[in-house]
């Protein structure tokens, strides 16, 4: 095999372990379970060792602060901030970021009562209806693990499902 085709596997293998997480998704019966779902599927398939919540705190974002709180898998892995400083963090709207340095403003999303060591991170928004209400946050010790220049397609892919599965479970809890 040659380089480029090596290349190509890989690919290949990333998108299909991020097919699988999204399928998972489907299976979710409440927010809480989507969550657990999704992180699961990324501490399981990437092995990322520090993944975490971050909603805003407005009106709409009520119902899905109180189903992660029920749950003793994400309660102490959630950040609620309000819009305007999740704005000045994240201004690109959905487009997930990819950091490695100058992280001291990310430190921001991390949840107060978890201090993670974190050298590198991913924050990849989300939507629930038409609204961007939070992000969910992939962090590592690994100072190469994200950097700016990677590929997030397959993130905000990602991040297109669990928006789309949020709506439609909040929606049918209504």
């Amino acid at each position: 095999m040659d380089k480029k085709e090596d290349v190509q596997r890989i690919n290949e293998e990333i998108a299909a372990r991020f097919d699988k997480i999204e399928a998972s998704l489907n299976d979710a019966k409440d927010v809480m379970g989507l969550f657990e779902t999704l992180f699961a599927g990324i501490e399981k398939e990437f092995r990322v060792p520090f993944v975490w919540l971050t909603l805003l705190n407005t009106e709409s974002v009520a119902p899905i602060v109180t189903a992660i709180k029920s749950s003793d898998i994400l309660k102490n892995r959630l950040n609620i901030i309000t819009p305007e400083l999740f704005r000045e963090i994240l201004p690109a709207g959905l487009k997930p970021v990819l950091a490695n340095k100058d992280l001291p403003p990310f430190y921001k999303l991390l949840p107060s009562n978890n201090k993670y060591f974190v050298r590198s991170l991913a924050i990849v928004p989300f939507k629930f209806r038409d609204e961007i209400v939070g992000s969910w946050n992939n962090g590592d010790a690994y100072h190469n693990r994200y950097t700016p220049d990677m590929e997030t397609s397959l993130l905000q892919k990602l991040a297109q499902s669990v928006s789309v599965r949020l709506t439609t479970l909040v929606d049918a809890d209504s």
